[in-house]
Formats: C-alpha cells, sequence, structure tokens
C-alpha cells in the first residue's frame, strides 16, 4: 500500500510539474475594465483546458509601468499583455489613431463593431504590431472620456487657463492644448492630491474609473464631451503564439471572445453603476453634455491633430523610411474614420 500511495503521489506531483502557467499582465487594478476582461480570459482557459492552463494575472504596478509591461510582451517573458492605445505609441506609433478625438466617436454599438471587426485595425494596424514581435488579439471600450472640472466646460474659450491632466503620449497632451486648456501629464497614483491641492484643475477619465479613484470628491463638475472612448489593447507574444499548437491558438481566441463580451458588458454596467454613486454622494455635482453645436467646436479643432498624428508616427521612422510611413499612417487613419462612418 505504501508502495501504491508513493506511486500515486510521484504521478500526481509528475502531472502538475506539466501544467502550464501564462503570464497576463494589465495596466489597472482589480476590478477595472481590464481586470474583468483578465479574469474572464483566465476562467475560460482554466476551463477549456482542463485546467492543464492556468493565467497568472499581474496587476499596475506588479511589474512596472505600462511601456515595461509592453515590452515584457515583446520579449516574450510574458504571454498577454492589455493596455490602453496611448502606452503603445512608442512601440507601434500607427495605433495612436485612435487616440485622436472624434474618430471614434462614442456610439456604444459603432466603437464596439469597429473595435471588434475592422480590417484596418486587424490586417492594416495589426502588421505594425507583428513588427514588434506583438499579436493584436482585441480591442475593448472602457467608456466615454469624461472631462472633469471645477466649472463649465462648453466651449475652447473655457479651457482657457484650466490645467487639464492627461495621459503623457503626445496626441492627447496636444489635444487640451489644441482645445485652450494647459496640458499637465501626471501619473494617475499623483491625480488626487494634485486635484485636492489645486495643481491641477481637472482630469478626463470614463466614469467608472473617476469613481474608483475617488476623484469624484475633488471636482464639481462632469462633462460629455462626446469625444472618444478609453480604449483598452489586448495583445500577445507573436512568436509564442505561433508556435503554440492549433488547438490551444482555437482555445486562446475562445478565450478572447468570451473575455471581450465580459468587458463589455461590465463596463456598460460599471460605467452607469458609478455614475449614479457619484450623484448619490455628491448630489449638488453638475453634470454637462454637451450638445451638437457645442461639440463641433471641438471636432472641428481636432481635425487639425490628423496631422500630429501623422508627424507623431513620421517621426517614429528613419529618414528612408518617414514618406512612406506618413502615407500609410494617413491611409489608415482615412480609411478607419471610413469604417466608423459605415458602422454609422
Amino acid at each position: 500500500m505504501k508502495i501504491l500511495l508513493a506511486g500515486l503521489l510521484t504521478l500526481g506531483i509528475s502531472f502538475g510539474a506539466q501544467a502550464e502557467t501564462w503570464k497576463f499582465a494589465s495596466e489597472e487594478d482589480k476590478n477595472d475594465v481590464q481586470d474583468i476582461f483578465a479574469q474572464t480570459f483566465a476562467d475560460t482557459i482554466k476551463k477549456e483546458s482542463d485546467g492543464d492552463v492556468k493565467v497568472k494575472i499581474y496587476y499596475y504596478g506588479q511589474l512596472g509601468t505600462e511601456n515595461d509591461i509592453v515590452e515584457l510582451a515583446a520579449k516574450g517573458t510574458i504571454q498577454f499583455v492589455s493596455v490602453g492605445t496611448g502606452h503603445l505609441g512608442s512601440y507601434v506609433p500607427e495605433v495612436q489613431a485612435l487616440s485622436v478625438p472624434y474618430v471614434l466617436g462614442t456610439d456604444t454599438d459603432v466603437v464596439r463593431k469597429v473595435l471588434t471587426s475592422s480590417k484596418t485595425i486587424y490586417k492594416d494596424l495589426a502588421d505594425r504590431f507583428e513588427n514588434k514581435n506583438l499579436k493584436l488579439l482585441t480591442m475593448i471600450s472602457e467608456g466615454e472620456m469624461v472631462w472633469g472640472a471645477n466649472k463649465a466646460i462648453r466651449s475652447p474659450e473655457d479651457f482657457a487657463g484650466q490645467k487639464i491632466r492627461t495621459f503623457t503620449s503626445t496626441i492627447p497632451v496636444k489635444t487640451y492644448k489644441t482645445f485652450g486648456a494647459t496640458p499637465t501629464p501626471l501619473s494617475w497614483g499623483e491625480v488626487y492630491g494634485a486635484l485636492q491641492l489645486k495643481a491641477v484643475d481637472g482630469m478626463v477619465n470614463p466614469i467608472y474609473f473617476i469613481y474608483n479613484a475617488k476623484w469624484h470628491e475633488v471636482q464639481d463638475f462632469l462633462m460629455f464631451p462626446g469625444q472618444q472612448p478609453y480604449v483598452g489593447t489586448v495583445s500577445t507574444n507573436s512568436k509564442w503564439y505561433k508556435g503554440l499548437s492549433e488547438d490551444k491558438q482555437a482555445m486562446v481566441r475562445k478565450a478572447i471572445t468570451a473575455a471581450e463580451q465580459a468587458a463589455h458588458d461590465y463596463q456598460l454596467r460599471i460605467n452607469q453603476e458609478n455614475m449614479d454613486k457619484i450623484i448619490a454622494e455628491r448630489p449638488n455635482m453638475q453634470v454637462v453634455i454637451l450638445n451638437e453645436k457645442e461639440r463641433a467646436r471641438f471636432k472641428k479643432l481636432s481635425s487639425t491633430l490628423h496631422e500630429t498624428y501623422l508627424d507623431v508616427v513620421e517621426n517614429a521612422y528613419d529618414d528612408a523610411e518617414k514618406a512612406s510611413a506618413r502615407k500609410s499612417a494617413q491611409e489608415l487613419l482615412e480609411n478607419l474614420i471610413q469604417e466608423v462612418e459605415d458602422a454609422s
């Protein structure tokens, strides 16, 4: 009996050692939209592999900055990474087309259709990912980007003198400068204190994130400009993925589909729930929805950012490649805009 038990124990240890662990790093924290995506992905992989493959999730800061985790995925140190489009700019400059205001708009169905099935994204743009050893798997909307401030902002003139916290990439910084504000790039962990101390006057993020970060406690106005969603991307190491068996590749695709659905449903629910919580906690919060005429002024200003996008792409390439890179980026942006129009 002792010999049999020892044999079974040894066999069990052998099976355990054969189990794979895939690493998935996210720029966000627990209960954020990218976490729901990662958790659903992990659960689906576990179910589809009968427990032979598990996915270990790493949250904001555990493996470094947003740029760090993209680099880890490109090198193959981790298998999967989820970050916003703005954080991919140094790797895939063309992806910043999705950061240009009023390109995607904020119609939920249109945005989702484009982010999940666009030929421009999953052919032309995906090829740029491949050049960096990354395979683009999907994109997700995390909800409309909302402006926070301590005054109503309905026009570019209202932005005058306003220090607005932005992301650190070129497009967001230039966006708010073009809108008339003073863009102030900050890590999100610094924002609450900066708003509280009036070091910055406002910020921009989806509602669910504003509530989770408690920024609504130090802002009096929330503006819905119909500008754009926060777009998250999910990629894997391309070389690693190509080395998987067909069955495992199919398993990854199935998990991605399930995770995208879960993240989509969650962002719709959590943005509404957190908006309700904000109003309950701050009954004097002023909510401003820009009308079509007001949006049109910002949209017109945004058209000048198309050249900024082309400059960003061009400057990312060597002299010999600059002209072709700019031309390709212009075609990509124009095709993306056309797809949004067609989907509308």
